[in-house]
């Protein structure tokens, strides 16, 4: 069995790195040499363990490292992958980059240089296990739509692009200070997409990653978690479980009588809503959990006999289908709303786009000549039927 990936996200302040963190000291102690990286701008994996940690992987227990993510430091790391890219991204805006202090404000930087730490720890396998303590949703979902936007870039503009300059190169730079990208800077940008490219292969597939949504037993929380589990669907990632964290019980006392009662109206809901996901309930906890013990104690109760590297769904987010003669595509989409949707068929590409967030769809060659003609839920499966 290769390196397995768990990454857990959800709203700012619920818990997700005290449940990533315990995660990780759980699969350390049962001999699984584990590393778990923070990706969030405001780290609090130092925290959580009590100790500094900084941007490159560091040993805090016996087969357990943990890392937060730098962008300078990646960038400084991953500067033969960067360069090229760079370098073109410059050219074409008539300026030289200077250093990686000004190169790591770009849009974009964030993800790409998380991104790039994920590929190279997964192809050097020297760990059983990877965690990630994910930015908040929102910041997560970027993060992981990152390489589906590149996806359109590369196989939309950047031929266009790459076919101008090889056109207009030899009379443009005898007129003009302004250079246009060299073939060497194309290839190089062909080569950091194949490698997002890559990673992209890596999370979407169940039997290496594995995405998981941490929540506390509130209606906001509850709220946000179905969307991120709809857009992480609509994306095709691979989402196995729910952990409802800070959960009230009897020992709280008459004062929280009222929310213990709300919360268990909230994990019923839960229960009702992710009925395709594994349900964790963790109890509010009457200590913190810093410092690698406390968090072992911690994973005790979050997993009781269960194994976090297992795969605990394998729900398929898409699948297509012929039926009565008519093509269907099928697309689990359980919270979402018809209003918010909007669905066409461009150049052989199914589009949808859900509230603010766009995903293009590659169709099979079958599908690659027909529209969109009907789209309705089913129980939470957006059906589409192409003519």
């Amino acid at each position: 069995m290769g390196t397995r990936i768990l990454l857990y996200t959800g709203k700012g302040g619920v818990g997700k790195t005290s449940i990533a963190a315990s995660t990780a000291c759980s699969l350390a102690k049962s001999k699984k040499k584990t590393l778990v990286i923070s990706t969030d701008p405001a780290h609090s994996l130092g925290d959580a363990f009590g100790t500094d940690i900084g941007p490159r992987p560091k040993k805090i227990g016996e087969r357990l490292f943990a890392q937060e993510i730098s962008v300078n430091e990646a960038i400084n790391t991953h500067w033969s992958d960067l360069k090229g890219y760079l370098t073109g991204l410059f050219q074409t805006e008539g300026l030289d980059p200077i250093s990686a202090e000004e190169i790591a404000t770009l849009p974009g930087f964030d993800e790409a240089s998380q991104l790039l730490y994920l590929r190279q720890y997964y192809d050097e396998d020297k760990y059983d296990a990877i965690v990630i303590d994910s930015a908040p949703t929102g910041e997560s979902l970027k993060l992981l739509s990152f390489p589906e936007a590149m996806t359109w870039y590369m196989d939309k503009i950047f031929p266009m692009g790459r076919l101008a300059a090889k056109i207009v190169r030899p009379v443009w730079n005898t007129v003009s200070s302004m250079e246009i990208p060299s073939d060497e800077v194309f290839k190089s940008v062909e080569s950091l997409y194949e490698y997002l490219k890559r990673i992209r292969t890596i999370l979407t597939d169940q039997k290496i990653s594995t995405i998981r949504l941490v929540m506390n037993p509130d209606k906001m929380s509850l709220s946000e978690t179905k969307r991120a589990y709809t857009y992480l669907l609509l994306y095709g990632y691979p989402v196995d479980a729910v952990f409802v964290n800070k959960i009230y019980d009897e020992s709280t006392g008459a004062f929280f009588r009222g929310w213990r009662t709300s919360q268990e109206e909230i994990i019923k809901e839960v229960s009702e809503s992710f009925t395709d996901l594994k349900i964790f309930k963790v109890p509010l906890l009457a200590e913190e959990p810093i410092g690698v013990e406390r968090l072992e104690r911690m994973s005790e109760l979050v997993y009781g006999g269960s194994n976090p590297l297992e795969t605990f769904s394998r729900e398929k987010s898409i699948q297509f289908v012929k039926k009565d003669g008519k093509y269907i595509i099928k697309l689990k989409l359980p919270f979402a709303e018809k209003k918010d949707l909007d669905i066409y068929n461009k150049g052989g590409e199914l589009i949808i786009q859900l509230g603010n967030w766009k995903r293009v769809f590659y169709l099979p060659t079958v599908y690659s000549d027909k529209n969109p003609v009907k789209a309705e839920f089913n129980n939470g499966i957006l059906d589409i039927e192409m003519v």
